[in-house]
């Protein structure tokens, strides 16, 4: 390969993997989706997992970093909090100081301070978990573009919502995990799991974390399913930096 091919594709390449490409006209600013033009972070009074209030407006002049999450969920929930405790980790002194991070649950009918701060506990995660009425939490909900929906469709009938049962087709009658797995006839070998509480509703919800700058504007998107934590740090750093 001559010399200057070879550096036309090494500049290529470089477009392809570092912000700033050009798209109709605007530039791409960060590795997340960019928020364009910037959404304003409308004010709020939420209550943290100590049952204290929390508002917006005392975060302002830090980068926030905005999850959403419910503490039942079983899958995307827990992994999204973990990346966040990386985040945390990372950013050492900054966190606290100049960037704040948060987590809002979608599912205030179960998450009440004592649960979210058992959630927070168990994982060691440092930062505000926020619930509160469902009145207070759906202007923050909506201001954040969270679809949220909650339903409570049971298909065999055995008390454990669709989106938790693992054994949608369990018969009749027999009594159920946690999971929505007969107890009878639906274990592993040698395995019979009690059932702690009901699971009679589930939450789903679409959304993302979002990074917010310090005048409170909402600027970058991070789909859950698409969190690179190095490159989230990225953004955060960015606009931590910018004036």
């Amino acid at each position: 390969m001559g010399m200057n091919r070879k550096f036309a594709w090494i500049v290529a390449f470089s477009l392809l993997i570092t912000p700033g490409c050009l798209s109709d006209g605007e530039i791409d600013e960060f590795y997340g989706e960019d928020i364009n033009p910037p959404i304003p972070v409308k004010e709020f009074v939420l209550i943290d997992e100590k049952g204290g209030d929390v508002t917006m407006s005392q975060f302002e002049g830090k980068v926030v970093v905005v999850a959403f999450l419910f503490t039942r969920c079983p899958d995307i929930c827990p992994v999204v909090s973990a990346n966040l405790a990386f985040i945390a980790q990372e950013l050492g002194e900054l966190h606290g100081t100049s960037v704040q991070i948060i987590t809002v649950t979608v599912d205030p009918w179960t998450d009440n301070s004592t649960v979210l701060g058992n959630y927070a506990d168990v994982r060691g995660l440092s930062w505000p978990h926020l619930t509160g009425d469902v009145e207070d939490l759906e202007p923050v909900w909506m201001n954040f573009d969270v679809g949220l929906a909650t339903y409570d469709t049971d298909v065999d009938s055995d008390g454990v919502a669709d989106g938790f049962d693992s054994c949608p087709d369990t018969p009749e009658g027999e009594e159920v995990d946690n999971n929505g797995c007969g107890k009878e006839t639906q274990q592993p070998d040698g395995e019979v799991v009690t059932n702690h509480h009901p699971l009679d509703y589930w939450v789903d919800h679409t959304t993302g974390t979002i990074i917010v700058d310090k005048e409170m504007n909402q600027r970058v998107w991070w789909g859950d399913t698409d969190w690179n934590p190095e490159l989230v740090l990225e953004d955060i750093l960015s606009l931590v930096e910018e004036e």
